[in-house]
């Protein structure tokens, strides 16, 4: 009991921490050109009331390149570590783009409004597509086959059961902890109205 509670303790705190390092990403995009963002551990805040679609496209890029460098970093470092308490950050980590991925698939194109195509019109790929997706999908299976690996392991379905469940939770917990990260700060900080968005991309937002 008290290791499945450890497992999970650095499983939530994998997932916060990641993701700040995603927010983190789109804040030094910003800064980057000038713009004043300000992030928080599950959203960033542009301090503008107005910002063309040019520098919003490469300030959600810059929160795809965050988790990229994160999740990456945290394989390198796995890879390296010989105890269990790794396969919880681990998790935590590949978990996080996959549950973004799989839910922003469920319920429409689309991060916090236009910031997966956003980031899409930034990599130069069709900005209703799913590029990112697919970058993010592409992370979660590395991170299996380095756990797997690492481990030893084999795919049974046990192990994938194990995966999913994790993934429901993870994808719960992300969603309850951004709902209240938004209601804390979102009064604090003014919204931001994104120009010149394009017709496509606004064609699939509604």
């Amino acid at each position: 009991m008290q290791g499945t509670r450890r497992f999970l303790l650095l499983f939530a705190a994998t997932i916060i921490g990641t993701t700040f390092v995603h927010e983190l990403g789109h804040a030094f995009a910003g800064w980057l050109q000038g713009v004043a963002v300000v992030p928080t551990p599950f959203k960033e805040y542009v301090l503008r009331p107005e910002l063309a679609w040019r520098e919003y496209a490469w300030i959600a890029i810059g929160g795809v390149g965050g988790s990229v460098l994160s999740v990456l970093g945290i394989m390198a470092w796995y890879l390296r570590r010989d105890r269990a308490s790794g396969d919880a950050v681990l998790a935590g980590a590949i978990l996080t783009p996959l549950a973004y991925t799989v839910r922003y698939l469920l319920v429409g194109r689309g991060h916090d409004g236009l910031e997966w195509q956003a980031a899409q019109s930034a990599l130069g790929t069709d900005p209703t597509g799913h590029a990112v997706d697919i970058v993010f999908l592409v992370l979660f299976v590395a991170g299996v086959a380095v756990w797997l690996f690492r481990r030893r392991a084999a795919l049974r379905v046990s192990t994938v059961a194990r995966l999913a469940g994790l993934l429901v939770v993870g994808i719960v917990f992300i969603i309850v902890f951004q709902v209240t990260n938004n209601r804390l700060f979102d009064r604090f900080f003014p919204k931001t109205r994104i120009l010149d968005v394009p017709s496509m991309v606004e064609a699939t937002a509604r």
